[in-house]
């Protein structure tokens, strides 16, 4: 049985698989991260802000206990709400953990090199999951900035996408465009949006899925980008901008 199937999502868990399996090829996590969103409580999306909020802020991650510790003090909450809280966010892969480190947090950020840079602020850069993080980090972090990217067919073409608090504003190349593989939900969603993959145009997309052997998704062209850019800010970013709508000021 895989992630989907296991996830502990309590009386929202039919809801929740059901709008994954409705959603079109390419599209099951993006599906995934609006209802996970909507599955979250109060006191999870402040322990996940604060974290979001922490890193940006610092440009590294504690372990995970200091996290939890500076947390106590800041949010106010006991030792073992924080737990519960944590180990829930870890169940829907809001966050991800490798033993005692933080790798990932709401669906947008890694902790490690990915090849998607997201720099805001000036001087401010962090490591991006995949592509659609790429397009729905900033509305979901409600900052200016540029992420920037590498063609995965050519590995030397760079990508340059404008984004701001409502998506994506422009691209460079302007023939920019991209493929989600399709998620079978057996693999976690954090996972599986690093297939993603973003290309300088629509001849590169071409060759990089039949390279790929044609795989099941969705392919954004060059003609389509703009409009599935704007779609999924608005779905994905805007949902996980709820999630982390208890962002501190850590300035």
């Amino acid at each position: 049985m895989g992630f989907l199937a296991n996830v502990e999502l309590g009386d929202r868990g039919d809801l929740v698989r059901a709008k994954v399996a409705k959603a079109m090829p390419g599209l099951e996590i993006a599906a995934y991260w609006q209802a996970i969103a909507e599955s979250t409580t109060d006191s999870q999306r402040r322990l996940l802000s604060y974290m979001v909020s922490a890193l940006l802020a610092r440009g590294w991650m504690q372990p995970l206990e200091r996290v939890l510790e500076s947390a106590e003090q800041t949010l106010g909450e006991s030792p073992e709400d924080l737990k519960r809280d944590c180990d829930a966010l870890v169940a829907f892969d809001l966050l991800t953990v490798d033993g005692s480190k933080v790798t990932g947090l709401a669906g947008l950020i890694s902790t490690k090199p990915t090849g998607l840079v997201f720099k805001f602020g000036g001087q401010t850069e962090v490591a991006l999951l995949g592509p659609l993080a790429a397009l729905a980090v900033g509305r979901a972090l409600q900052k200016n900035g540029e992420v920037r990217a590498v063609c995965a067919e050519d590995r030397t073409t760079k990508l340059l996408l404008k984004c701001d608090n409502q998506g994506v504003e422009d691209r460079d190349p302007n023939e920019i465009c991209a493929f989600f593989p399709a998620w079978d939900g057996e693999s976690s969603p954090t996972h599986a949006t690093a297939s993603a993959v973003l290309l300088r145009d629509d001849e590169a997309l071409g060759r990089w899925q039949e390279k790929a052997g044609e795989p099941d998704g969705m392919p954004l062209s060059a003609l389509f980008f703009p409009m599935a850019a704007a779609d999924l800010a608005m779905q994905v970013g805007a949902a996980l901008e709820t999630v982390l709508n208890h962002l501190p000021d850590f300035d």
